[in-house]
């Protein structure tokens, strides 16, 4: 049966800045047959699994002392056009995304640009505030555990679709065309939890005010690159463009409706570049970047590493432990959300064990990236489509299924010591295919 969206609003949230033109007409297809021929305990089970729930492609990924000790690809990436998906598939990668921009802005906090703690005000130039509550800040620490009050509705839900989409400030500011008491919850600003795609969005909006440069290039020049990531916010910006996942989201008659990313096979990602200034990139820092299992896993590393990942630094390690402890606990989206770091959901709901990281969903896709601190392992997993089950504990039933299987399977020593129950799995930093 068919899930539907409840651990996030991601689907509300585009994936560019502005909406890009469709390059084709979108069309029901049916899923065929997969590419893969099982070739071990783990590619058979995983298939079966995906059969039972009908999944278009998955890749994932297994990371174990600062390495991707196995990384595989299952079904496929585009169904129109045949194209298997596997371990270099790239993926528009939902809310993962909200960990790079929280990043990014950590990035800037450590060169004491601003305290966590500091009234938002300040720094974009006007007064932020809750009219419910006016004398009440806005501060960097309630955008990074979703405590601001700042919702996803009013203003900000009618500029996603907008082909001119308002200056940040026009939402925020009381008088302005596109403000709203919607963008508002009725509770004290910093006393509840509330997800909110909106306040990653003014973090990429304080990104560019603070670092003075537009916010996908900031990310690019002091994350992606540094990390050897073909990753952006941008899909016109990747160098593998060709290998990104068409989104899929499921129709009563067992089809799918390719409902993003469909771009005509060989044509690079059209760019509708942004005219209004620094300060007002809050589309798209929540959910829009596109990695491939791989090059997630770089930055995945860097986090599980104490911000350093093959000789590279991109945090402190003070930094790193300050995103992942506890900076709020409580019940939020229906219990999903129990625990949350600086943008890092920490849970126990999947493989037995406390993990840290973020899930993502949109346009049919559902992503995870999560890592065990005190192991220094994780893993990575996302798909495409499919007619998922959502569980009791928020995760759908493909998710846990394969998240589990792979823990057990890697964290297993008889399963480590006998290469014969993965595929080679000793044989360097990653290995299958």
């Amino acid at each position: 049966m068919s899930r539907s969206i409840s651990r996030s609003d991601d689907l509300a949230n585009p994936a560019e800045p502005f909406w890009p033109q469709p390059v084709c007409s979108p069309r029901r297809v049916s899923l065929k047959p997969y590419p893969n021929v099982p070739q071990n305990a783990l590619d058979a089970a995983i298939l079966a699994e995906m059969r039972k729930n009908q999944i278009v492609g998955i890749s994932t990924a297994f990371i174990r002392n600062s390495q991707v000790v196995w990384a595989k690809g299952y079904g496929w990436e585009d169904l129109e056009d045949s194209r298997p998906a596997d371990h270099n598939t790239v993926y528009r990668i939902a809310s993962i995304s909200k960990t790079i921009t929280a990043t990014a802005l950590m990035q800037l906090w450590e060169l004491g640009l601003f305290r966590l703690d500091d009234d938002i005000s300040h720094y974009l130039g006007y007064q932020v505030r809750n009219p419910f509550y006016p004398s009440d800040k806005i501060t960097f620490r309630m955008l990074l555990t979703h405590t601001s009050s700042i919702l996803d509705t009013g203003g900000y839900a009618s500029s996603l679709s907008s082909s001119c989409p308002p200056l940040l400030r026009e939402i925020l500011l009381p008088g302005c065309v596109a403000n709203s008491n919607l963008t508002w919850g009725t509770y004290r600003p910093g006393t509840q939890f509330n997800y909110s795609n909106f306040g990653a969005g003014i973090i990429g909006a304080l990104v560019e005010v603070l670092s003075g440069q537009p916010f996908d290039l900031y990310t690019s020049e002091h994350i992606f690159r540094p990390l050897g990531m073909d990753a952006s916010y941008a899909a016109a910006d990747l160098v593998h463009y060709q290998k990104i996942a068409v989104l899929y989201e499921t129709s009563a008659n067992g089809s799918f409706n390719p409902s993003f990313d469909f771009y005509s096979e060989g044509q690079r990602p059209p760019r509708r570049a942004s005219k209004l200034p620094l300060g007002n990139y809050y589309i798209g820092p929540a959910g829009a970047v596109r990695s491939s299992v791989l090059d997630l896993a770089k930055f995945m590393i860097a986090h599980i590493n104490d911000g350093v990942y093959n000789g590279v630094r991109i945090l402190r390690k003070d930094t790193v432990d300050l995103m992942q402890q506890i900076q709020w606990s409580g019940f939020g989206l229906e219990g999903f959300y129990k625990q949350m770091g600086l943008m890092f959901h920490i849970t126990d709901a999947l493989a037995g064990r406390r993990l840290t990281g973020h899930a993502g969903e949109a346009y049919g896709l559902v992503s995870d990236m999560y890592f065990d601190r005190d192991e220094r392992n994780g893993v990575i997993f996302i798909t495409n489509g499919g007619y998922y089950q959502l569980l009791m504990s928020g995760f759908t039933n493909i998710e846990e299924f394969v998240i589990n299987y792979i823990y057990a399977q890697f964290t297993n020593a008889k399963a480590i010591k006998n290469g014969s129950k993965l595929t080679n799995l000793q044989a360097g930093p990653f290995v299958d295919t």
